[in-house]
């Protein structure tokens, strides 16, 4: 089998023909050769008489040369068949068909050799185009390496044996504050805080002795250094790219500070957390037992803990809209009017400027607020058709600022003056007396009034 496809190989061999005709276009020539060989050797038989085959040698070489191996042999036969009968009418003497096996020989050996100089040939353009691809796949694999490397998030810092800078990426130099010719061929020390190089180039020493991916910074304070002399925390991926002659340090590098920053940060929120919630439960412990104390019945308790546990609820979701950094005094309004409102707009008047408070104490107004909003919904102005007016506005008493809120009730039941005071009014003003201020509430025939007066942080005005 491999005999068959070796000779099948051989035989399959091309010229030099660069667009060969084809199985027919092949024949054609070989006829065409033998014909112009058989042609000439009858032009120059009144001067040749025993070399009948001297003008066929070059038609079988010239016909292998430019069209293979194959159309070679079949020349051979071709010349033969015309000497034998052309030459000599079809009768041979010994001496003729001597000269035949010897035409046969030699230009057999002829189409051998031309034949192995086109399999050198075909060799050599072959391993040239292979040659070619290989440059061009190397081209290829080089860019899209580099593309890599520049396209990383990270910033990369490849480093040769010495420790000595040999690619350094645009995320570096972002980083870094360093281009890129400033440190190719520098020592990779140049990038870190002079207390890290010398154990650095002991990691380093260690990871040569032990190749493979490792992960240096995670757990641990490893700072970078920018070119302007800041640090900055940093981790870093180290991995080893092979070479003949020199192995190479890939290093990438992490900033870090935006995670630290989130860590510290979720730290202090959990903390904040932790101290709103025991604010939070010790809130609604006093409000339960406060109710407790002054309701009627199990349905009065349960009516009048709702309603502040709502207050205290709608205080927290303005405060959540704004991440717990305080809320407007307009907004912690509107948030308690809001279930009284019903679509009705009108029955309800909020003026007064722009005034945000500290998150306690906007929830402790919040609380108050609800209050009012909940007593005016079951026995003032919002439990008929009368209507809620809410303003406010910026004073200045011995120098220090202050808030002034007015809660006027118009339109509802005419109200007496209560015997006893429960636990909505101790709330609203032990409340306000929690923020260094004071509550007044008036009962009339006008509806209930209420005028809350407290001093306004620093931060707050």
């Amino acid at each position: 089998m491999s005999m068959t496809i070796r000779v099948s190989t051989i035989l399959s061999l091309r010229g030099i023909l660069a667009d060969r005709p084809g199985v027919l276009g092949d024949l054609v020539i070989c006829v065409f050769g033998v014909g112009a060989a058989l042609a000439l050797r009858l032009a120059l038989s009144p001067w040749i008489e025993g070399a009948q085959f001297i003008t066929f040698f070059p038609a079988v070489i010239l016909v292998t040369l430019f069209c293979g191996t194959w159309p070679g042999l079949v020349a051979i036969g071709l010349s033969v068949l015309a000497a034998t009968q052309v030459l000599h009418g079809g009768e041979v003497s010994l001496a003729q068909a001597n000269a035949v096996v010897l035409f046969v020989i030699v230009a057999t050996m002829d189409v051998s050799i031309i034949s192995a100089m086109l399999a050198a040939n075909a060799a050599q353009k072959a391993s040239s185009q292979r040659i070619g691809e290989l440059n061009a796949s190397l081209r290829r694999s080089e860019a899209k390496f580099r593309n890599l490397i520049e396209t990383a998030p990270d910033a990369m810092v490849i480093a040769d044996k010495d420790d000595r800078i040999v690619i350094f990426n645009a995320q570096a130099e972002h980083m870094f504050g360093y281009a890129r010719a400033e440190l190719i061929g520098q020592s990779i020390a140049v990038l870190l805080p002079e207390r890290f190089r010398q154990p650095h180039a002991g990691k380093v020493a260690a990871f040569l002795a032990s190749p493979g991916l490792r992960r240096m910074g995670e757990g641990a304070d490893i700072f970078g250094r920018r070119k302007d002399g800041t640090e900055f925390p940093v981790e870093s991926n180290l991995s080893l790219l092979p070479g003949e002659d020199n192995d190479l340090v890939c290093a990438a590098i992490r900033d870090i500070t935006a995670r630290r920053e989130s860590r510290e940060l979720q730290k202090l929120l959990i903390r904040e957390l932790n101290h709103r919630v025991k604010n939070t439960l010790a809130s609604v412990q006093s409000i339960v037992h406060q109710t407790l104390k002054t309701a009627g019945s199990p349905e009065a308790f349960s009516e009048a803990l709702t309603a502040r546990l709502a207050a205290l609820s709608q205080s927290h979701d303005v405060l959540t809209r704004s991440d717990w950094s305080g809320a407007d005094v307009r907004e912690i309004v509107a948030e308690q009017l809001r279930p009284y409102g019903s679509g009705s707009a009108c029955r309800f008047s909020v003026t007064g400027p722009d005034v945000k408070l500290q998150p306690n104490r906007a929830v402790t107004l919040g609380m108050v607020l609800g209050e009012l909003a909940t007593n005016a919904a079951k026995y003032g102005a919002l439990s008929n058709r009368g209507r809620v007016a809410v303003r406010w506005r910026r004073r200045s008493e011995l120098g220090a600022p202050r808030l002034r809120l007015l809660w006027l009730e118009r339109g509802g039941p005419c109200l007496a003056v209560p015997t006893q005071r429960g636990f909505g009014t101790r709330l609203i003003e032990r409340s306000l007396v929690g923020l260094g201020g004071a509550a007044r509430l008036r009962f009339g025939s006008r509806g209930v009034a209420c005028r809350l007066d407290f001093p306004l942080l620093e931060t707050e005005t």
